[in-house]
């Protein structure tokens, strides 16, 4: 087991015989069990000395309310999430979706599919963050190209100037600032509002 690849992992189970069977599986592997407990609520409010890496949970029932709080845990610390369950209602289905549940496994708990689920719930888990990451940063992109295009439109009324002039001095006025793009196009564009006269109501 090399450390630098050790996965700290969270086990909760209503079943304590469940959680020794899922640390006798995890025992010879890098999943590392570094909290054991019974209901989701424990995790809400500890504070980690040690990061947590993947969450496995084993319930017979998935409630509206259980799986809130796996949304909750999700939107604060996003990780992996693996619930083991024998509900296979369409609803409780959708909602472990929506609360980004990584792989929701029904009547599926055994020794030997325990880690290849846990290592596809990991790749799929880091390939949607990945997925989420570059949907963020074309949003940014696109933003930035606004607020540069209005930068740009300002410049060549300002200086009565085409389009590529007026980029190639906001590009030239970046670089000697050592500033992006878009933060100085946001700047003459906080300034030229800063300027503008106020208008008569």
């Amino acid at each position: 087991m090399n450390s630098e690849s050790i996965i700290n992992t969270i086990v909760i189970s209503e079943q304590p015989e469940v959680t020794g069977h899922i640390a006798s599986v995890l025992a010879d592997s890098d999943y590392k069990i570094i909290f054991e407990g019974a209901t989701l609520q424990q995790l809400l409010s500890l504070k980690w000395t040690v990061e947590p890496e993947l969450i496995i949970a084993v319930f017979d029932a998935s409630d509206s309310e259980l799986l809130n709080k796996f949304k909750i845990i999700n939107e604060q610390f996003p990780l992996p999430i693996v619930i083991f369950t024998h509900d296979d209602r369409d609803d409780a289905i959708e909602q472990a979706i929506q609360a980004g549940v990584s792989a929701y496994i029904v009547d599926g708990f055994r020794e030997d599919r325990v880690l290849p689920i846990l290592r596809t719930a990991i790749a799929r888990f880091r390939q949607y963050q990945s997925m989420q990451e570059h949907i963020k940063e074309l949003k940014t992109s696109l933003a930035d190209r606004k607020i540069i295009d209005r930068a740009k439109g300002l410049i060549m009324e300002q200086r009565e100037c085409s389009e590529d002039e007026a980029y190639r001095l906001l590009r030239t006025s970046a670089m000697n600032q050592n500033m992006r793009l878009a933060q100085l196009a946001q700047n003459i564009l906080a300034t030229a509002n800063l300027l503008e006269p106020k208008k008569s109501v």
